[in-house]
């Protein structure tokens, strides 16, 4: 089959449009990225100039808002207020408690992020003993050959 040839038709050129090389006629080529000089914005006037409205709460503000409405708890016979998030840690801390594998993890590692398990962490490690610290130049001996558990010099000890 023969391909089928389609002529292009010039189309009319509107007065009204400017010419494809810009308002002054210069060399301005209108393209990507370059449009035409009478549709730019002007100088010193926003795109936008109404703007967001004043007042109008953005995302992290709705969610801080909504987190710390206060609600009240009741504990066993006693109603306590707490804001939703202590809420929402309690009901972790007793289902953790109970034996939830989940909430257990979400409150320890809620708990490590925040750093609060570092003081009991950093008192349970306590320096090598001079047995210890044999035993591991006699593993680390057996594991790399001769002379690697050794520190170089004797300052290094």
């Amino acid at each position: 089959m023969a391909k089928r040839q389609t002529k292009r038709r010039a189309t009319p050129q509107n007065p009204a449009w400017p010419d494809r090389r810009g308002a002054g006629g210069d060399d301005y080529k209108v393209g990507y990225r370059r449009p035409p000089r009478h549709t730019r914005f002007e100088k010193g006037r926003s795109g936008n100039p109404n703007g967001r409205p004043q007042g109008a709460a953005n995302a992290k503000t709705i969610v801080s808002r909504a987190i710390n409405e206060r609600v009240r708890i009741r504990e066993g016979e006693t109603e306590r207020a707490m804001t939703k998030l202590e809420a929402m840690l309690q009901g972790h801390l007793v289902k953790a408690i109970k034996g939830d594998a989940r909430s257990a993890g979400l409150v320890i590692n809620l708990v490590t992020r925040l750093g609060l398990l570092a003081d009991t962490e950093s008192e349970s490690f306590t320096a090598l003993s001079e047995e210890d610290h044999a035993i591991l130049e006699d593993y680390v001996r057996s594991k790399t050959g001769p002379g690697a558990g050794k520190p170089a010099n004797k300052l290094e000890n």
